[in-house]
């Protein structure tokens, strides 16, 4: 089955899984910001390879730089920043498998950013095949990779091919004795399934099988995926009308937490948000365009609810509405009940929103151009905390 209306939906309800990721957030896309100036990581790049740095250092210089092109807005830049890290570094994928992986996914996700779906959903397998370069098929990352690759043909609207990744994960996972990896493959199933259900009520039934399977397991290490299991139910029954569906599943949660974990996140309808100003048609955007995108503060008070939505900064090409969109989508989400002194007024988040219209080749021409219609694309840019490293490996288990 494959079904062109999923994308946008799918990719909302993605970020479900937020209470498992509380303990493994490999799978959060972000972007660690370092504090470092564009010109000192550029510079010091450079004098990596000028003493033809060993491969780890080579890495972690172009992963930091193409970062800091990111978060300048240079995505083309960037994009070519780790292109040529992976030219001169695919080829120790066996003496350091997540090293290379992570710079290959960090690749494909600036690649998808770029416009280069298809070519992102390649460079996820090519991450897949360089850990399992130099690690056992049975190690977590290597099935969290795995998963990743699911989540890509999920996105793209090839359920059927999703869901048997999911499937062959889960039944690796509970082998290798692994269950939070099992926990996350069944979890990706529920909610792909829940998707699923909003356009063809036909798999209702069916998302919620795969809600209560997860739901009748017993293990404590799974403690987490059942408690995200009640929380998609209630994200199901609220895009359904049930407006008291997660407050009342909010309320139900045991105890606060430390960090940020998404509940419920309404989806922008980017297809009605006017990404062109009026009179202007997309056809013309050339592949060198620019991309459109803003940075977004906002606070998450202690109850989970979201205020104080502001664009901090944003692309001279933005067009339209869209931001509008994404502060009111912003607005409405849901985060588990927070750990917060009584006088702070909220933990502050900041992400990264870009419209991505993606490159294709119009039938009869073989010059590529850009998609009428942009997809939204959301990264984490909130600074992390000092100590933490930029390593982005997969975890699990």
């Amino acid at each position: 089955m494959v079904t062109r209306q999923l994308p946008l939906l799918v990719s909302a309800l993605l970020v479900l899984p937020a209470l498992a990721h509380a303990q493994d957030s490999a799978h959060v896309q972000t972007v660690l910001v370092t504090g470092k100036a564009l010109a000192e990581t550029e510079s010091q790049l450079k004098a990596c390879l000028a003493r033809n740095c060993p491969p780890r250092e080579d890495i972690d210089a172009s992963l930091a730089h193409a970062e800091n092109q990111f978060i300048a807005g240079e995505y083309h830049a960037a994009r070519s920043t780790l292109a040529a890290a992976r030219g001169r570094n695919a080829r120790y994928a066996s003496q350091y498998p997540v090293e290379v992986a992570d710079l290959i996914r960090a690749y494909g996700r600036l690649t998808d950013l770029d416009g280069y779906r298809n070519l992102s959903r390649l460079l996820q397998i090519e991450s897949l095949d360089a850990l399992k370069a130099g690690l056992d098929q049975g190690d977590s990352r290597v099935l969290m990779q795995r998963l990743m690759t699911g989540d890509e043909f999920a996105r793209s609207g090839q359920i059927v091919a999703a869901i048997n990744v999911y499937r062959k994960v889960a039944k690796q996972a509970d082998k290798a004795k692994l269950p939070q990896v099992r926990g996350h493959a069944m979890f990706r199933e529920a909610v792909l399934y829940g998707a699923v259900s909003e356009v063809r009520l036909a798999y209702r039934s069916t998302a919620e099988d795969a809600i209560r399977r997860i739901e009748k397991t017993t293990q404590p290490e799974l403690g987490p995926f059942r408690e995200a299991a009640g929380m998609l139910r209630a994200s199901l029954a609220s895009a359904r009308g049930d407006k008291q569906a997660i407050d009342k599943a909010v309320a139900s949660l045991g105890t606060k937490v430390n960090k940020p974990v998404l509940i419920y996140a309404p989806t922008v309808q980017v297809d009605q948000a006017n990404v062109a100003p009026t009179g202007i048609g997309l056809a013309s955007l050339g592949l060198d365009t620019g991309p459109q995108w803003i940075d977004v503060r906002f606070r998450i008070a202690a109850d989970g609810t979201v205020h104080d939505v502001e664009t901090l900064r944003q692309s001279d090409t933005v067009h339209g509405i869209w931001p509008k969109k994404v502060h009111e989508a912003l607005a409405g989400r849901r985060y588990a009940p927070l750990r917060l002194a009584a006088d702070d007024d909220g933990l502050a988040r900041i992400e990264r929103f870009t419209m991505v219209f993606d490159t294709h080749t119009p039938t009869g021409s073989r010059l590529r151009s850009l998609t009428l219609v942009g997809r939204l694309s959301s990264i984490d840019l909130t600074p992390e905390p000092a100590g933490s490293t930029p390593r982005d490996s997969n975890k699990g288990g």
